[in-house]
């Protein structure tokens, strides 16, 4: 591994597989509240991610029955009026206004709350356990979403459906979440399939994968099709002819076997 791995405290990072970094949320009886302090320590997990070339994508998932319970309200009442609601330029967990490099897949295992739903707002994909609940309840507890959701939201399932969602603080099933596009998938186990769909990606070119998911990002962030379009051709075509991969990935193909990538040096 590329650079010292960030110390943490709030999650346990392993590897299923080389190219795959698996972030634990590892504070089960606190339904994995992220402390003021969180949010910065996995902001620099995902920097680290961002910058070593061995890693192609990031999963998060909770320990227990939570996949992530928002901000540690017991925290927040004891903290300066000043210091509430802080968040890091990448947003709640270091994720919900993340622009970042590479891919991160939520592995949702139970219940997600506040913060931790928009996390999964932002995630690249969303992986779903049968009994997953997402809520915005910041409404109940005369608080707002601070993470960046709501514009997010909107764009994902549409104004009404987030405003039903974050007006009432109703909690939104896993089924139901599928069908309004707010997860991915739903599985049995979120973090088996979390790493098969990992898998996938990483059989993939790295220099492709950063150039597809950049491209993707300029329609999230608000770029028109056309503009868009334009730029990511101006930006990252010339690079991708240059460079080992694409050449490497055209004869694997004309030669019928598996291709050699190299790590991405873009």
């Amino acid at each position: 591994m590329e650079a010292v791995v960030p110390e943490v405290t709030i999650c346990d990072l392993s590897f299923p597989h080389p190219s795959v970094l698996l972030v634990t949320l590892n504070k089960p009886k606190s339904l994995n509240c992220l402390p003021i302090l969180g949010h910065k320590e996995l902001e620099n997990v995902w920097r680290w991610m961002d910058l070593n070339p061995n890693i192609t994508v990031g999963i998060i998932t909770g320990s227990g029955r939570a996949f992530c319970g928002g901000a540690d309200l017991r925290e927040w009442a004891n903290t300066p009026v000043k210091d509430q609601g802080w968040l890091p330029p990448s947003g709640f967990g270091g994720i919900s206004t993340r622009t970042g490099r590479k891919p991160i897949i939520a592995a949702v295992n139970g219940i997600s709350v506040g913060g931790g739903t928009e996390m999964v707002v932002n995630c690249d994909i969303a992986v779903a356990s049968e009994d997953a609940k997402l809520v915005l309840p910041d409404v109940k507890v005369g608080l707002t979403v601070l993470g960046g959701a709501l514009p997010r939201l909107v764009r994902t399932i549409g104004r009404q459906r987030a405003t039903l969602m974050s007006l009432t603080g109703r909690p939104i099933l896993a089924r139901q979440a599928l069908e309004w596009g707010l997860v991915s998938v739903i599985a049995k186990d979120p973090v088996e399939e979390a790493i098969r769909i990992a898998m996938e990606i990483v059989e993939n070119s790295p220099d492709a994968l950063l150039a597809t998911r950049d491209g993707l990002l300029m329609g999230w962030n608000g770029m028109g099709a056309d503009e868009a379009g334009r730029y990511f051709v101006e930006k990252w075509w010339p690079c991708l002819q240059s460079g080992h991969n694409s050449k490497e990935g055209v004869n694997a193909f004309l030669e019928r076997r598996k291709p050699r990538w190299v790590p991405s040096k873009l």
